[in-house]
This record gives structure tokens, sequence and C-alpha cells, in this order.
């Protein structure tokens, strides 16, 4: 054997001894979770950091957290910094899993919004459904042509306002969460496969003490409840049932229903009646 065979073969040795080396290291490098959206993504309302939905998936699963999202974001919002904030360009890059919640500050509605909305009057949700439409539309091309890859997850919105409030508060922004989560399932059924859906919406549904005191955000047994739905749509596998304390705080929402329903009466009875017979008042209203 030749002095420069000798050598290559040496210099393959190394090589391969290397590959070997670098390759476990590699294999336990956590993988990277980025999340994006709204105040339910940033973790509001959880007290406690540890307490945030994306925190707990993380910590669980083990994932290296990068949280973009932030308070008042809306879709356009999401679309914006997808295509314009290099940063958030990149860590969707080099991203393993894409998770988010978006949405609901499309549909956040003024004092007017919420008045005629308790009298029935909901046509301002088709305008921005269109709105929102376009712009999730776009931001999700953006992101998969950025990273079409990585695993992505997109939450539906859950309904904030349970029997605690009024029926008829329920029932107008049941109809703003029916658009939202639509147009969620509507991209997917365009672009099958494009994201798994971790139906937060069916796992708040019926359960009570979930949400915070502003009837906005998830509380931290709220945010634990979207951590255990979120990591079942990474795991591929059914969300969990809900636990006995719900059983606990049904029967107590049942104790006061005829006191939200008497309330319920008062609030539309007396809107109606400033409507139709104050216009002076309902004006100054509308203007807040």
């Amino acid at each position: 054997m030749t002095t420069k065979r000798i050598v290559s073969t040496i210099l393959c040795a190394a090589m391969l001894l290397t590959a070997f080396c670098v390759l476990p290291r590699a294999q336990d490098e956590p993988l990277r979770f980025v999340v994006l959206g709204d105040s339910i993504a940033e973790g509001a309302s959880a007290l406690l950091p540890c307490n945030q939905y994306a925190e707990r998936v993380a910590r669980e699963k083990g994932y290296a957290l990068q949280n973009f999202a932030r308070g008042g974001d809306t879709s356009h919002s999401l679309l914006r910094k997808v295509t314009e904030d290099e940063a958030i360009r990149q860590a969707i890059r080099e991203a393993d899993i894409i998770e988010m919640s978006i949405g609901g500050n499309d549909f956040y509605p003024s004092v007017y919004l919420i008045a005629t909305g308790l009298l029935g009057d909901n046509s301002w949700l088709e305008p921005r459904g269109k709105a929102l439409k376009e712009n999730f539309f776009a931001a999700m091309d953006e992101i998969r042509a950025l990273n079409g890859g990585a695993l992505l997850i997109v939450q539906t919105l859950y309904n904030p306002v349970f029997s605690f409030m009024p029926p008829s508060a329920h029932g107008m922004y049941a109809e703003g969460v029916v658009v939202i989560n639509g147009v969620i399932r509507e991209y997917l059924a365009a672009h099958p496969g494009a994201y798994r859906v971790a139906d937060v919406c069916a796992a708040f549904e019926g359960r009570h003490g979930l949400v915070w005191l502003d009837m906005v955000h998830p509380n931290a047994i709220g945010h634990g409840v979207i951590a255990a739905v979120v990591t079942a749509a990474i795991d591929d596998t059914p969300p969990p049932s809900p636990g006995i304390i719900d059983g606990a705080l049904d029967f107590l929402v049942m104790l006061l229903k005829p006191l939200i329903l008497l309330a319920d009466w008062g609030i539309v009875g007396a809107l109606r009646l400033v409507h139709d017979r104050m216009p002076t008042v309902w004006a100054w209203l509308m203007e807040m």
C-alpha cells in the first residue's frame, strides 16, 4: 500500500468517526417550537409564565420555544409580520413546529357593536369575516412557502362568554367564533394537510371556569386545557377528557341560571327602551 493510499484511508476513517461523533449531538438538539398570534398565544392572564400554554407545551415536550405572539395582534398583524419581519421569517424557516392563535382581535367589538349585537344586529360580522379570510389565507400561504416541512398547528377560538353572562351576549360572540373557526377550516379544506387543527373551541364548550375575570382570556386552568389540546394535535392523538372540576362548576351555573336569565332580560330590555324611545341618548352611547 502506497503512502498516498494510507493517508487517504486514515482521512476517510477520521471523517467517518467524526460523523458518528456529531450525529448524536444533532439528534439531541431540541425541536424548534415557534408560536405566533395574539394575547392568548402570548400567555395573557396565565398569572405566571410557567402557566402559559406555550411554555407548558415546550416544557413537557422539551422544545426550544420562540414566542412571537403579541396582545392585540389581528390577522393583518400576522400577515405583516410573516411577510416583513425578518427575525420572524427566519424563525419560521428554522422551525420544526409552528403553532398559532389568531382571529379574535379581528372581531373585537366596540360599545356600538356590542349594543347593536345584543339587539340582534350582527351585520358587522360579514365585512370583518371577509377581511379575516383574505389576511389569514395570505399568511398561511406565506408560512407554508417559508417552511413547508414544519408541522403547523392552528387552534380554534373559544367563546369567552359562558353562562355566567347573559345568553344574548353568548349568542353574539358565538356568531363571531363561528366565522373565525369557519375560515380556519375553509383554508384546510382548500389545502388538505396544510396544518392540524387544535380544537380549543370544542375543549372549552360547556366548561365553566376556564376564562379569566375579563371574560376574554383563558385563566391558568384554561391555559392548561389549551396546552393539552395543542399537545394532542402535535402528537396526533385525541384530546384529554374534561376533569371532575367541570361538574362542580356546571352545578354552580345551574343554580345561578335564573339570575342570569333575569339579568339578560333586564339588559336587553333597557337597551331596546333607549334605542326606541331615547334616540339622543342612544346616539351618545353609540359614540363611546
